[in-house]
């Protein structure tokens, strides 16, 4: 295991560079101690494996089959742990990708399609009596039609190289002040936005100073955006239907699966097609560098 430890640079609480070397934990691990915060800590603190008590063969085994796409149950019984454990287990590495994934910034030059699709609103997990709404069987239909308040609205953009964003901007259709919020810092000046002939878009987007294009939803123009809800919507299939309150983290997710498929082309595209740096620092994050040979976790959980 010492020749799988990361090294720790600076303390962890405070940043300072004044650390020595304290013992090892119980497990075996390098103890650190901080001469200005006067605090001992170890490498893996603020990782996957940080605060878990499981040992890392079974961290390993259990991010073996989640690149797998072996369901929550299939993971319980590979790795010997419990289900509510197994389920701990995939947010912990959820939450490793939502931090490394590459933000979205649209600049001079860009074009990006904008659009966006609706989730069926979902209270999964939450208890008896806490729920706005009645309860309703897995796979029925919504009470309302059209897009009601029971539709969570997804706002979407993917520029010319396959950057994306995927945005959760509350329920119903999309208005103007939701779209703004979700925009501004993503599309900047003199960017060429492509949008549907929807009213939402136009006034905020002059008002942000990006060039804006409109056309027919059915029109060839939006094709890629309307391919990356095709992919969303089969991606999120295999679930069974997700939370609403966990809705954001599965479209990191999804953003992170679709960026493994392939070399994806971008600005800051590393050389000979090598993984990019937000790839590597998120495998690292594992706590275990090099035991983790895949670049993405995958889907999916086919309960």
């Amino acid at each position: 295991m010492g020749s799988q430890e990361l090294p720790a640079d600076a303390c962890v609480r405070c940043g300072s560079i004044s650390i020595v070397r304290r013992g090892r934990t119980g497990s075996g691990s390098q103890r650190w101690y901080c001469k200005d915060c006067r605090r001992t800590f170890t490498a893996n603190v603020g990782r996957v494996l940080g605060m878990s008590k499981l040992p890392v063969e079974t961290w390993m085994t259990y991010v073996e089959a989640f690149i797998d796409q072996l369901s929550l149950r299939d993971c319980m019984d590979k790795c010997g742990v419990g289900l509510r454990t197994a389920w701990f287990m995939r947010r912990r590495i959820i939450e490793c990708i939502q931090r490394y994934n590459p933000s979205f910034n649209a600049v001079a030059g860009d074009r990006v399609e904008i659009y966006e699709t609706y989730f069926r609103d979902s209270y999964k997990g939450c208890r008896k009596g806490t729920m706005p709404r009645p309860a309703r069987k897995s796979g029925r239909k919504a009470a309302k039609r059209g897009l009601s308040k029971q539709q969570v609205c997804v706002v979407t953009g993917i520029d010319d190289v396959g950057a994306s964003f995927l945005v959760v901007s509350g329920s119903g259709m999309l208005g103007k002040e939701r779209a703004y919020k979700v925009l501004n810092g993503r599309i900047g000046k003199s960017a060429l936005a492509v949008t549907d002939k929807a009213g939402t878009y136009p006034a905020f987007l002059n008002h942000l100073g990006a060039t804006l294009e409109r056309t027919d939803a059915s029109g060839r123009a939006i094709n890629r955006v309307n391919s990356l809800h095709a992919r969303l919507k089969d991606f999120m299939h295999g679930f069974k239907g997700v939370s609403t309150k966990h809705l954001q983290s599965y479209l990191a997710w999804f953003q992170w699966h679709a960026a493994s498929k392939g070399p994806r082309r971008s600005r800051a595209a590393p050389p000979n097609g090598g993984a990019s740096s937000d790839v590597r620092s998120a495998t690292a994050c594992t706590g275990s560098p090099g035991a983790c040979t895949c670049a993405c976790p995958c889907p999916c959980d086919r309960r």
